[in-house]
């Protein structure tokens, strides 16, 4: 149970991740795709520098991730997060991209795949700057072809709770944009990131030094999902999903202001 900061002032909040009723609670009064994003609350006027939210779209040329029904994850993440930026400075928020571009961030990396891994994600921290949220947009893909379905991830060793928070608002959102459009997708939940099982542990890029969560969005390993990733309407309700959940972290208040 924690207290959360709302409009209407401090309430109680009981942190249910993946439940049934989390869709309804993570969209309040946001309505449907096209209706107005919440209301932004400005970044800090003390730092020049400051935006409302980084975001980072996943990979680049040089580490391609995901592929599927002739796409590629880095292609697709960085069409999703340029959409999910326009919407959000449509409705005043302030919003950097760690990478505009499908070059790497980092100017040169290691050899080692996860030491490389490693500083291309501490680039994009950096390029983040004086955030105070961090979202890393992803499509997901299993040697198992018939996965599907939408995840988040935090890491509960990196502002445990803010992380929840902000990550079940998207989770939430992303579900019932693509359920507007006539996809139900499986909810694989807001998860930890050690439940991934990467050799490193905690994925490198929820470490930095704000809440961050990384979306899963859709499989392209799954020969549906990834087909679908093919039409417009679903990168479109893919961000409308994700920045209405920022949106709504952001808008209605919901960081952690006591335990």
């Amino acid at each position: 149970m924690w207290r959360v900061l709302s409009g209407r002032g401090f309430v109680a909040v009981a942190l249910l991740v993946s439940s049934a009723a989390w869709p309804a609670l993570a969209r309040g009064t946001m309505g449907i795709a096209g209706e107005a994003l919440a209301a932004p609350v400005p970044a800090s006027a003390h730092q020049p520098d400051a935006v409302d939210v980084a975001l980072d779209p996943g990979h680049s040329a040089w580490d391609v991730g995901a592929t599927g029904a002739g796409l590629a994850e880095y292609q697709l993440t960085l069409d999703v997060a340029n959409r999910v930026r326009a919407r959000l400075e449509e409705s005043g928020y302030r919003v950097r991209q760690t990478r505009t571009d499908n070059s790497r961030v980092a100017p040169s990396v290691p050899r080692d795949s996860i030491e490389a891994t490693r500083v291309e994600q501490e680039a994009r921290i950096a390029a983040a700057g004086a955030a105070p949220i961090y979202v890393s947009i992803h499509f997901n893909a299993h040697p198992n072809r018939s996965l599907r379905g939408t995840e988040t991830y935090f890491n509960k060793d990196n502002f445990h709770s803010e992380s929840v928070i902000l990550g079940t608002a998207i989770h939430a959102e992303l579900l019932g944009a693509l359920h507007e459009i006539g996809y139900t997708p499986v909810d694989r939940g807001v998860r930890e990131d050690l439940t991934a099982g990467k050799p490193y542990g905690h994925f490198f890029s929820l470490r930095g030094p704000f809440p961050s969560v990384l979306v899963e969005s859709l499989f392209l390993s799954n020969p549906t999902e990834s087909e679908m990733l093919r039409q417009d309407s679903v990168l479109e309700a893919v961000a409308d999903g994700i920045a209405r959940g920022i949106a709504r972290y952001l808008g209605d208040g919901l960081g952690i202001m006591g335990g």
